[in-house]
């Protein structure tokens, strides 16, 4: 399925390196949900969900253009953001019917993993633990 998939073309240090990023990225942009929305009303939160999955899909490929930049010689420094992703672009990544690449699949996960906090809201992580969690 991942056949051609240029992560398998990295060496095994570039792919954890790229993994370890991903993960701190869904991570802050998990929290980041979580801190906004807490104390919302579930649609609230699921109309959220949906936003900061599209300001994720638009911004992330930035910050994984700067760890390229660390990996690979010569690539210039320039802003690779471009236009916001259209309405059937998010569709196609939570509907996992885009490109069969890893990268895809994944930012597919982090979309659902976002809609399933907005869902589940305080059943899935109570505001008292999450802002325990963010003072230590």
């Amino acid at each position: 399925m991942y056949d051609g998939d240029t992560f398998f073309s990295l060496t095994m240090a570039a792919r954890f390196g790229l993994v370890f990023l991903s993960i701190g990225l869904a991570a802050l942009t998990a929290a980041a949900f979580i801190k906004v929305t807490c104390r919302m009303l579930w649609l609230v939160r699921l109309l959220l969900a949906l936003v900061f999955f599209w300001i994720f899909v638009w911004l992330s490929p930035q910050a994984f253009y700067l760890y390229y930049m660390m990996l690979f010689d010569h690539l210039p420094l320039q802003n690779v953001v471009q236009s916001p992703p259209r309405p059937s672009q998010i569709r196609h990544l939570l509907g996992f019917s885009g490109k069969a690449a890893l990268s895809h699949h994944a930012t597919g996960v982090l979309g659902w993993g976002l809609v399933m906090l907005a869902i589940l809201g305080e059943r899935a992580v109570p505001c008292k633990w999450f802002r325990a969690v963010l003072r230590l």
